[in-house]
């Protein structure tokens, strides 16, 4: 069965993740800036695994892995996508093994967040 609090933020993550490889690829001043897909890339995967932490019901553990999902999940997604276009040039197994490690790291670390984080009064 489908579990909508990982698959919206896996989506938008997935999304979020895609403009942020098209917007290294054609603007070069952010592109080639060493730090601009490692920093961004987790932020996505702390803000998508928070998601997942407020949003899964039951215990922490179901939303640790919950978290770790998407994030890793919209990591690889987006290091693929860089490696599809050449924003990995000659190391793109490495990167996407990285990428996605890193990114389900944070999204576990987001759903840590995500749960212990007061919400906003509605």
């Amino acid at each position: 069965m489908a579990n909508p609090a990982i698959q919206k933020p896996l989506m938008l993550g997935s999304i979020l993740q895609g403009i942020m490889v098209a917007v290294g690829k054609f603007v070069p001043a952010l592109g080639t800036q060493a730090n601009f897909y490692p920093i961004v890339g987790t932020v996505i995967s702390v803000l998508m695994g928070a998601q997942v932490g407020r949003g899964t019901p039951g215990p922490l553990a179901s939303a640790l892995g919950g978290g770790a999902v998407v994030g890793g999940g919209c990591s690889l997604v987006g290091s693929a996508l860089a490696a599809l276009t050449g924003q990995a040039a000659g190391m793109e197994m490495q990167t996407i093994g990285i990428a996605t490690g890193t990114g389900a790291v944070s999204g576990l670390i987001g759903a840590v967040l995500g749960r212990v984080l007061p919400r906003r009064p509605a």
